[in-house]
């Protein structure tokens, strides 16, 4: 057998070993910088500006939806109903929690008002209950409110059973 024969031709292959390999590498070395294209040089101040005014849009467009959101959780919609009696709709010996009477939403603390709507949605429950409603949107946070419905009726609730739409007796 001869040295030629690849069969018969037992070799170690380790790094040290391997004389002569030709060098192997992953990445061509970096010739020289291509030249820019001809619209490139001519809109280079254009695409800047471009891009300045369209960077300008995306940040005022981002400072609007902040404040868009800050003031919508400093309101919310107030919903609220008063059990009536369904051939009068209004409720038994109190004249004053009928439909179409005014209601007003207060700051229980210090008496600002808030807002003012009627009891003006009368709906009637599969049970036979009635009920005559209001809703009052942008009414501003607060920690108590004092409903008023009428002359006479008052009664305290929290923002919890306002936004909840809550049931007033």
């Amino acid at each position: 057998m001869t040295d030629s024969d690849p069969e018969t031709k037992h070799t170690t292959s380790s790094p040290a070993s391997v004389a002569g390999a030709p060098d192997v590498r992953f990445f061509l070395p970096q010739g020289p910088p291509l030249p820019p294209k001809r619209w490139q040089r001519r809109w280079k101040t254009g695409i800047r500006v471009g891009s300045v005014v369209v960077g300008a849009a995306f940040v005022g467009a981002a400072v609007f939806a902040v404040a868009q959101g800050v003031n919508a959780s400093a309101h919310f919609t107030a919903s609220g109903a008063v059990e009536v009696d369904c051939a009068s709709r209004a409720k038994p010996f109190a004249p004053d929690l009928r439909q179409g009477a005014p209601v007003r939403i207060v700051d229980a603390k210090s008496g600002e008002l808030y807002g003012s709507a009627k009891l003006d949605e009368f709906r009637k429950l599969g049970s036979g209950i009635c009920l005559v409603g209001f809703q009052m949107p942008n009414v501003p946070v607060a920690g108590l409110y004092t409903v008023e419905i009428g002359d006479r009726y008052r009664t305290l609730a929290s923002q919890a059973a306002l936004q909840g739409g809550a049931l007033l007796s």
